[in-house]
């Protein structure tokens, strides 16, 4: 095998879904070119993951494709849920999400991948489709990749860091070694996505029906198609291994929901098992794992593509700081793991409760369904708790080296050092304006926010402009709905936000010891910006 003769890229990215797509979008505007490739000889065109919750839009909207998704996907407005049609539980979505984005969208996962995609090729970067990763070495002296292309070319690549992002049977974790450890859900799954006839049905609503030998969940897709799910009937040991046809997924429909509905011009047939797995580790050395190739789950929740763009926004940065001689490397990415494993644990096991909820048989889950859940469903405090899960905006990262340098509380709440930064409104001081903080928080750098007088380190306004931003909020917003109080300040302080929108430290007052013991270990030393790319903000 001939070594290609081409300078090695600094990253490789293996799978270029959701998860790598964002990954490298994510690298490129840091000016960190990576290398994205992909076994498939082209974009997928099936829909697959449907659901993009608030915590992934507000990522999405750092890397300026909010507009797209906007205009492409249909906005949920509800769940109903009830025994044959019959809405026992009606969930109004939105409600107590607190983010730019509360109302979640759905949007086939192929145009999700298409604006990736898209966006990706606007930052200058490509996808290398029919490239797959045949070999994988990795020593004291760094990773040696072994790539085959689709005409049977081979080389030789040796990059800094290797990402895997290729699904649930990922090469890169099987070349690592990595156990996927876990366990499959007895039975078969049956799915179509189909058009529906009949009843009228709100194409922004997900309807989820049962009767007394299963259960049938109904997604809207676009145009008049829906996703149907449903378990397949006398199957509880595993795949049979025949394949899904639109009468057994009609009589399905028939059993279980309220009659009248029929289906037809199926664009996709499938059956599916659900495992519910997570990597033995996230990283070896200067491997790493991402998306489905580090943890898969239930699809209840339609959470799993949105943890992936996640972890992807989380790594990014931290690789691309490592690239460009930024932050004490061994610390960034360690923290990786530490802060992104637990997220997805608590989404597997979560997932599962979800789905022997909704599909589970026997007394106990239709209890539930029938009785508890109905009864549960009509506090709200019990409807925004449901949906402040699934939106992924409170999540929490306790471990690791960089949130200890915040120094957090036992039990963060949002925008403590851990936790998601918050939007707010806030009058410009030097303008007078009204404006809004999120967009600008999603530059690829760190953002200072000041909040009142406060007496800044020469060093520190100093390094503002390439790897950090002091934004001055000014203290005309020390009101009840304030951008101070939007913090939990109640007079002068500051909060440094990293660039995945989670608080990195923060105090009220004048103290800086957070600020400074922080910027040294993660800001420091800069590498010297002439001989570097650009970074991407727009």
């Amino acid at each position: 095998m001939a070594d290609s003769g081409i300078a090695a890229p600094q990253i490789l990215i293996v799978g270029a879904g959701p998860t790598g797509l964002s990954l490298a979008i994510t690298c490129h505007r840091f000016g960190v070119p990576v290398r994205l490739i992909d076994r498939a000889p082209q974009a997928s065109e099936v829909s697959k993951a449907l659901a993009v919750w608030s915590g992934s839009m507000e990522a999405l909207a750092a890397m300026r494709v909010m507009p797209g998704f906007l205009a492409e996907g249909v906005r949920l407005r509800a769940v109903s849920a009830g025994p044959r049609g019959r809405a026992r539980v009606s969930i109004p979505i939105g409600a107590g999400i607190d983010s730019p984005y509360p109302i979640p969208l759905l949007l086939p996962q192929s145009r999700t991948e298409r604006l990736l995609g898209a966006r990706l090729a606007e930052l200058g970067g490509t996808i290398e489709r029919g490239v797959a990763l045949a070999g994988l070495h990795q020593n004291e002296n760094g990773i040696t990749a072994s790539l085959r292309h689709a005409n049977g070319q081979e080389e030789t690549v040796r990059p800094r860091f290797l990402v895997g992002c290729d699904g649930a049977r990922s090469t890169v974790r099987q070349a690592l070694g990595l156990s996927f450890e876990g366990y499959a859900e007895p039975g078969t799954f049956l799915l179509a996505d189909a058009r529906i006839e009949g009843r009228p049905l709100d194409p922004a609503s997900i309807y989820i029906w049962w009767g007394s030998e299963g259960t049938v969940a109904l997604f809207p897709v676009e145009d008049g198609v829906w996703r149907i799910i449903a378990a397949r009937r006398g199957n509880v040991s595993g795949d049979d291994g025949a394949p899904a046809s639109l009468p057994e997924i009609q009589a399905a429909l028939d059993r279980n929901g309220p009659g009248g509905l029929s289906l037809h011009d199926p664009g996709w047939l499938s059956t599916f098992r659900i495992n519910e797995r997570q990597a033995s580790a996230y990283c070896i050395g200067r491997c790493f794992l991402a998306g489905d190739a580090a943890h898969i789950h239930s699809p209840a929740g339609g959470q799993g593509m949105n943890t992936g763009i996640q972890d992807a926004v989380n790594l990014g940065w931290k690789l691309a700081h490592s690239v460009r001689g930024v932050g004490e490397e061994e610390r960034l990415l360690a923290s990786y793991e530490a802060e992104r494993r637990p997220v997805a644990r608590a989404v597997i096991r979560e997932a599962a409760q979800k789905l022997h909820l909704a599909f589970g048989a026997g007394l106990f889950p239709s209890f539930l369904r029938n009785i508890a859940l109905p009864l549960l469903m009509r506090f709200p405090a019990m409807q925004r708790r449901v949906q402040i899960d699934l939106s992924e905006t409170e999540i929490v990262y306790r471990g690791g080296g960089l949130v200890a340098l915040g120094s957090p509380p036992h039990r963060p709440q949002r925008t403590e050092v851990g936790t998601r930064a918050r939007d707010a409104r806030f009058r410009d001081p030097d303008t007078g304006e009204t404006r809004r903080l999120w967009p600008l928080l999603g530059v690829p750098r760190h953002s200072l926010l000041v909040f009142g007088k406060a007496v800044l380190p020469e060093g520190i306004c100093a390094r503002s402009g390439l790897w950090l931003q002091i934004l001055d909020l000014g203290e005309s917003d020390f009101g009840e709905q304030g951008a101070a109080a939007r913090y939990g300040l109640q007079g002068p302080g500051w909060v440094l936000v990293r660039p995945d929108q989670v608080v990195a430290a923060r105090s009220d007052g004048a103290g800086l010891a957070g600020l400074t013991a922080y910027v040294a270990r993660v800001l420091e030393p800069p590498a010297a910006p002439e001989i570097l790319p650009t970074l991407h903000a727009a």
